[in-house]
């Protein structure tokens, strides 16, 4: 990865309906040669602090429950974008580890930690399967104009 470029992390199980919604929207990314370094995972771990270390900005992109019947601030109908600050709570490792975690850890063994969001990408539907529901694929066509234009700021 080249120093200071943006970085997009692209989390999820695409084996899982909707929970793949992040690794789509990221791969979308990746397709558009945007110049910016698209990584995906399964789940987030502490080898990532490296590449987050070298980054200029970090843009997380993850599904989250939602009840579409009724959207609200705390789970909304679209996709959204939030600013991220590092946090040393929470176990860094397994799956527990979370974006804020994460840039702390980056932050205490390359003493770099870079401005960081999330888009998250509102998921009805998370049992066995490959293909996303209507909503989080609706979801996705508009998350990705959205890391796009943060893309385009952080370049």
């Amino acid at each position: 990865m080249a120093r200071n470029q943006a970085l997009v992390i692209g989390i999820g199980n695409c084996l899982r309906s909707d929970d793949g919604a992040g690794i789509r929207v990221a791969e979308a990314l990746e397709a558009q040669a945007t110049g910016l370094q698209v990584l995906v995972c399964d789940q987030l771990t502490p080898e990532l602090a490296e590449p987050i270390s070298q980054a200029r900005a970090v843009l997380f992109i993850d599904a989250q429950m939602s009840d579409a019947s009724e959207p609200t601030a705390e789970a909304p109908d679209d996709a959204h974008l939030q600013p991220l600050e590092a946090s040393t709570l929470g176990d860094p490792s397994g799956h527990a580890l979370t974006p804020q975690r994460l840039l702390a850890l980056s932050a205490a063994l390359y003493g770099h930690c870079p401005p960081a969001w999330q888009l998250l990408i509102p998921g009805e539907h998370w049992q066995v399967g490959d293909q996303l529901s209507a909503h989080t694929a609706a979801a996705c066509r508009n998350a990705v104009p959205v890391a796009l234009a943060w893309g385009a700021r952080h370049a």
